[in-house]
Order: C-alpha cells, then sequence, then structure tokens
C-alpha cells in the first residue's frame, strides 16, 4: 500500500477558518474558531501563527518564529471534521 498525500494546499480565511485543499480535489472548510479556546489549539489564537499555516501532504503545519509549534495530521484533521469535541 502506498503512502498517498493527503492534502493538496491550505489556506487561512477570516473568523479561524482553515480552507483544505484535498488530493483528491475536494476543498474542505475547517472551522478552527471554537477550538482556539481549547488548551491543544489555544497557539492559533495568535494571528501570526494561525496565518503562517502550510501542509507537506501529511499534516498541517503552523509556525512561531520559523519554528514549528503544532501540526495537525491527516487522521486528528479527520476528527476535527466529524466529532465536535467543544460541547
Amino acid at each position: 500500500m502506498q503512502n498517498s498525500r493527503i492534502f493538496r494546499a491550505v489556506t487561512p480565511i477570516e473568523d479561524g477558518c482553515l480552507k483544505v485543499e484535498m488530493e483528491t480535489g475536494s476543498t474542505v472548510s475547517l472551522d478552527m474558531h471554537r477550538r482556539m479556546q481549547s488548551v491543544r489549539f489555544g497557539l492559533l489564537r495568535n494571528q501570526e501563527v494561525f496565518q503562517s499555516v502550510t501542509t507537506d501532504g501529511y499534516r498541517l503545519i503552523f509556525y512561531r518564529d520559523g519554528e514549528e509549534v503544532l501540526e495537525i495530521p491527516a487522521s486528528i484533521f479527520m476528527d476535527l471534521l466529524t466529532v465536535d469535541r467543544t460541547r
């Protein structure tokens, strides 16, 4: 089995949302606004960190001062899309 890339591109958009282009050609909008209130994703309240998002095809990666500070692997990304753990 080949370890295929999942993500093609990611773009930060307004109100704490990420536009994620999948390798399949689909585009997904992931709203991180409420999740930013959690300890796990609290770093994303810093706009510099949120705006730094990029992907290596397997993870969404966030940076501060050139250093990786947070990653969202594909498995966690899918969990964020399907389960609301903020309630």
